[in-house]
């Protein structure tokens, strides 16, 4: 009921404008709480701590008492077999690496069987953090700092499978992975002689980085590919002339191209019999192509029977492996054929993750914690979730279901996971055009200021310091 006044007059309630109440200062009693939204980064975040805590016993354990499923007590004996020997154990896993390999894990020898393992799990779990780091300091940072920052998580935790599998196993994948991106991505920023110097070190872990040595290449980075070669050759020898002397490190390498460097897409396309990576669990363009298209090994492994599709000879599958690597490799010099001084820092992304791609597509041997060099192309797909909302959803359940499929046995015989990957390179290079060909990022932030909307962070164009122009 209206309120009466001293002079009888009824008084109605006065109501202000919303332009007043605008204008009005407010005290700070009166101002609501904001809710809170749910801590999923943090979640995120707290995931892979845990994770990587978790599985140290199981690593632990499959070292220390010889449970199978690790490589690092292989990896250990080695070193222990230069040192007492001065000789590599020929046996070894090892076997498919540089010769310099087994004296660099004669240094971890040294040590206790126990503190070696736990020494070796640590450096795998700081290259694993490493890697993310980088691709979100490095190839993601085109993007606005959250956009960044969720889609590298979020690669980390579609990874997160493969990833705990790969310290389990004590590979150093990872470890090549990481030094190829960080590498090529301090390139890009105009860091040639450190991005070579990484670069080279993953080279001589293992030879796939050289696809990014010829990337550098095609970009007309002769600097930077050459530091990364010369690094190589120079840790590779300096490490392998005062163990074996210097015709034993020649005779080891001549042995090793011969066997390993060549030998195992070779035999893998010829050989009628058995060979060590004609397994389900292997995943290479080679050993899948002979399970598909011939019956090589068939009475070996009974569960590949299901998805031979034909009977093809040796000559026949070798003309096709080669047009099918062929065809990868012209598509990857296409799209990266634009020099580097006309690319801005999300086409830079783009390629690398492609490059890195292509490791798994033309290496002769591939297992199943192989694809964590996928972790890239995920990241830089999901940066773009912004304008693409849709293409990195879909990307990320398409992922989900590679990794489900890894536990059937008939999906791994028939290379899910590989031609899946094919499919993720394919999205990348669409949705990088996609984004190339759409409104300039100058006119989103003119539409964005002029409502009062916060757009996202301009990539920045990638000009080397030595290219005689400044980054804008």
């Amino acid at each position: 009921m209206p309120a009466v006044g001293s002079k009888g007059r009824r008084q109605f309630p006065r109501f202000t404008s919303s332009r007043a109440m605008k204008a009005t200062p407010q005290p700070d009693n009166l101002s609501l709480p904001c809710p809170r939204t749910f801590p999923w980064e943090t979640l995120g975040r707290a995931l892979l701590a845990v994770s990587l805590v978790a599985v140290l016993p199981i690593a632990m354990y499959r070292v220390l008492y010889g449970s199978g499923g690790t490589d690092f007590p292989d990896f250990y004996a080695a070193g222990r077999h230069v040192l007492e020997h001065g000789e590599i154990e020929p046996t070894a896993f090892l076997k498919y690496y540089w010769p310099s390999i087994d004296v660099a894990f004669a240094g971890l020898a040294w040590m206790p069987l126990p503190l070696a393992a736990a020494v070796w799990y640590a450096i795998g779990c700081l290259s694993w953090i490493g890697l993310l780091m980088t691709i979100h300091r490095l190839l993601a940072s085109w993007a606005a700092s959250p956009m960044a920052r969720h889609a590298t998580l979020a690669a980390g935790l579609l990874m997160l499978p493969l990833a705990l599998d790969h310290l389990c196993l004590g590979a150093f994948h990872i470890l090549m992975v990481w030094l190829m991106v960080a590498g090529l991505a301090r390139v890009g920023r105009g860091h040639s002689w450190s991005g070579g110097v990484l670069l080279g070190l993953g080279v001589w872990i293992k030879l796939l980085p050289l696809l990014g040595v010829g990337y550098l290449v095609l970009k007309r980075k002769w600097l930077a590919a050459g530091v990364a070669v010369a690094t190589a050759l120079v840790v590779d020898l300096a490490l392998a002339l005062p163990a074996f002397g210097p015709q034993r490190t020649w005779e080891l390498h001549v042995k090793w191209w011969e066997n390993q460097g060549r030998g195992a897409a070779d035999r893998n396309l010829s050989d009628p019999g058995i060979t060590e990576e004609d397994r389900i669990t292997s995943q290479s363009l080679a050993v899948v192509l002979r399970r598909l298209l011939t019956r090589m090994g068939w009475e070996a492994f009974p569960g590949r029977n299901s998805v031979c599709l034909a009977d093809l000879s040796a000559g026949q599958l070798r003309i096709i492996y080669l047009g099918i690597t062929g065809l990868v490799g012209l598509g990857i010099v296409f799209y990266c054929r634009r020099p580097g001084t006309s690319l801005d820092a999300s086409r830079w992304a783009a390629e690398i993750a492609l490059v890195t791609l292509g490791t798994l597509w033309l290496s002769p041997v591939v297992w199943g914690y192989h694809f964590t060099a996928a972790t890239p192309a995920l990241a830089v797909i999901g940066a773009r979730r912004a304008q693409q909302p849709r293409t990195a959803w879909g990307t990320a359940a398409l992922w989900l279901v590679a990794m489900s499929l890894f536990g059937w046995p008939l999906a791994r015989s028939f290379g899910a996971v590989l031609w899946i990957t094919f499919a993720l390179g394919a999205i990348l290079v669409w949705s990088a055009r996609k984004t190339r060909e759409g409104p300039s990022n100058a006119q989103t932030q003119r539409r964005g200021e002029s409502v009062g909307v916060v757009s996202r962070v301009e990539p920045q164009r990638l000009t080397p310091p030595d290219a005689g122009t400044a980054n804008p």
